[in-house]
């Protein structure tokens, strides 16, 4: 004689999964994030919290929580990707510096201070360092 049948333990575990996928649902419906970006940035300084672009000389942060990024006059884009990349804006150097090279850009970046949010990607933010780049359909 057997204990434990397969078949209800298996249904035992089908039963909590469903279970707790409904509970969940029901605990995060019309869930919305107390605070913004911005506010969450604008507390932790004011608790003392160190942003990491605090002391660079080319990156700062906006009230609004996006990065301003400057690119001087001289800069080739592997110096402007590698300083994208050092300060965790972009994942992959390699993949930028393919993408520039992809589209024949590489004399196109233009010094100035661009505003860079957190969900702009690495199209998003060679459209704006060079002006040129093709618009995606």
């Amino acid at each position: 004689m057997k204990l434990i049948d397969g078949k209800s333990v298996l249904l035992g575990m089908g039963i909590g999964i469903i279970l707790t996928s409904l509970l969940g649902v029901i605990f995060f419906a019309g869930y919305s994030p107390q605070l913004t970006d911005a506010e969450i940035i604008r507390l932790s300084q004011k608790l003392g919290m160190v942003d990491k672009y605090e002391t660079s000389r080319d990156i700062k942060r906006n009230p609004d929580g996006s990065i301003l990024f400057i690119v001087y006059e001289g800069e080739t884009f592997i110096d402007v990707s590698k300083r994208l990349y050092e300060a965790g804006i972009i994942e992959s150097s390699i993949e930028f510096e393919i993408m520039i090279k992809k589209d024949d850009l590489e004399g196109s970046i233009k010094p100035g201070e661009y505003t860079i949010r957190h969900s702009d990607d690495i199209r998003s933010i060679i459209e704006k360092i060079t002006d040129s780049y093709p618009a995606v359909p």
